[in-house]
């Protein structure tokens, strides 16, 4: 469960939920309220793009600097 909680994944999944159940439940929900809801989410899903870019280069080049000091 502590893994859960600390990915980032989980809290944009948890967002969108919440955004989902709000638009059901108030469907009259102002529309620059849900303009910003969903830069924010876009911004935040880009953040997480980008973070897992660099991880993975970051485990590449770790890998690559492994085999050429065998």
């Amino acid at each position: 469960m502590e893994i859960l909680i600390r990915d980032a994944r989980f809290w944009v999944a948890l967002l969108l939920l919440v955004r989902a159940v709000l638009f059901y439940v108030v469907p009259a929900f102002p529309e620059q309220i849900w303009v910003a809801i969903v830069t924010f989410v876009g911004v935040v899903l880009g953040i997480l793009a980008g973070n897992n870019v660099v991880q993975t280069r970051r485990a590449a080049n770790e890998a690559a600097a492994r085999s050429v000091g065998k």
